[in-house]
């Protein structure tokens, strides 16, 4: 059964669909209308059920089947946090609703769907989380499991107005982005970067375990850069290519000498370095820092 819901808090309805999930489920949360509109009518890919938050559609004169009809389409459309149903009767208020549509002869495959729906509102886990049932609790989730993601130009208007796991995802992402233009800033400094402007930007983005590496060994401004660069990619394959290029200056990779010369003084400073728990490794034509066994 395909599962959609579309709703204002992500992070709650992926507490609702972990409690749908089934190996005959297929799980999706759109965020957005716009997603959800490109899902089922540009890319004809409708669900067997449609869980609608009840805060993301408030239209009296236009019900949301009548939207589906002028594209040739219908599906069953419930409203998971509608404040109406006792909590021991949603399964029946749902059920009731959707025979009142006349566009389903038979709910008898929806009714243990809704059933675990029902269950899940129930959840005291869970449930202080739903809004219209009562004011809710903010709930924020650690990733985006079921979430379809957003349009680029959805962006700016979601930031703005919500605060939940896609936001804070989107947070991380711009951080990363920030602390990537840092990283390359320092890597490839302008004609008319100062020494003093580079070594600000080094100090932003190192952390201080690479910083007391640095102070402890005395590190060349050009050995710490190559370094720097392995630290922040620990764990990570790094090719001789790549490390040439970032070892190079003036836009011109450093010769297969010169950095085999580098790699061997880093190892051995590393290695005389009875507080460094790192060690450089070769493989696959390049190189690995990791944490040492």
């Amino acid at each position: 059964m395909n599962i959609y819901f579309l709703t204002r808090e992500p992070d709650v309805c992926q507490l609702l669909a972990d409690c749908l999930s089934s190996a005959n489920t297929k799980i999706k949360i759109f965020p957005s209308a716009t997603g959800f509109f490109r899902t089922i009518f540009d890319k004809h890919l409708k669900p067997d059920i449609l869980f609608l938050d009840f805060l993301y559609y408030q239209n009296d004169s236009i019900t949301p089947y009548q939207i589906l009809l002028k594209h040739g389409t219908v599906f069953p459309i419930v409203f998971y946090n509608h404040p109406f149903p006792k909590p021991s009767r949603r399964k029946f208020f749902w059920l009731y609703n959707l025979k009142k549509t006349d566009f389903f002869d038979d709910l008898t495959e929806y009714e243990p769907v809704l059933a675990k729906l029902e269950k899940a509102l129930q959840n005291p886990e869970i449930a202080p989380y739903i809004s219209c049932i009562q004011d809710p609790k903010p709930y924020k989730s650690k990733n985006l499991r079921y979430i379809e993601p957003l349009d680029d130009n959805e962006i700016p208007y979601y930031t703005r107005n919500f605060s939940n796991v896609i936001t804070d995802s989107l947070t991380k992402k711009l951080s990363q982005s920030q602390l990537n233009s840092t990283q390359k800033a320092i890597l490839q400094p302008q004609d008319n970067s100062t020494p003093e402007a580079q070594e600000e930007l080094l100090n932003l983005a190192c952390n201080k375990n690479a910083k007391e590496f640095r102070n402890r060994n005395h590190l060349t401004r050009k050995l710490f850069l190559l370094f720097f660069y392995f630290f922040q990619k620990k764990g990570e394959h790094i090719t001789n290519a790549e490390l040439r290029q970032v070892f190079g200056n003036d836009d011109k990779s450093a010769s297969k000498n010169c950095l085999r010369l580098a790699i061997y003084r880093l190892r051995k400073i590393m290695s005389q370095d009875k507080s460094c728990t790192l060690e450089l490794l070769s493989f696959d034509n390049g190189y690995i820092l990791q944490d040492k066994p």
